[in-house]
């Protein structure tokens, strides 16, 4: 698995947001920041990693850092720039945390300090919740029994 993404705090991320003055410069945000997202492996781009209802196509892989064992790594992937900075956010929010601290971070309060699902689409916020899901899936599949 490539190296994991930064990780960045829910407040630090409100507060990158709050540099930006207009919504067209936090999209712009979006995009470099998806476009600086290490490659994600071909390997990876199949049916069982993929999204289910988003209507880009978004790759997810989750697996167990190797230098902080009970911590979670993600890498993921879309084909649309917007969407590929969504991603690169979930990520950057997720990543490196335990399964019952990734269950437990209220990810609408985030989105709804920084205005995020009311400046995109409905289908991309519907995208976006899928992901979250999805996210929160390889979470519990990922718990030790005794935290299920």
């Amino acid at each position: 698995m490539p190296t994991p993404f930064p990780t960045i705090t829910a407040d630090a991320l409100v507060e990158e947001f709050e540099l930006f003055f207009d919504w067209e410069e936090r999209y712009q945000y979006l995009i470099e920041l998806g476009n600086s997202m290490a490659a994600f492996p071909a390997k990876h781009q199949c049916e069982e990693n993929r999204v289910q209802g988003c209507l880009s196509t978004v790759w997810l892989v989750c697996q167990e850092s190797t230098d902080d064992h009970g911590k979670l790594v993600y890498i993921a992937d879309s084909d649309s720039q917007l969407v590929k900075g969504l991603v690169a956010i979930l990520v950057q929010l997720y990543n490196l945390k335990t399964p019952d601290e990734i269950l437990q971070l209220d990810i609408a309060d985030v989105f709804a300090r920084i205005e995020l699902t009311q400046h995109i689409s409905r289908s991309r916020a519907n995208g976006l919740h899928s992901m979250i899901a999805q996210i929160k899936t390889l979470a519990l599949n990922h718990a030790t029994p005794q935290n299920q």
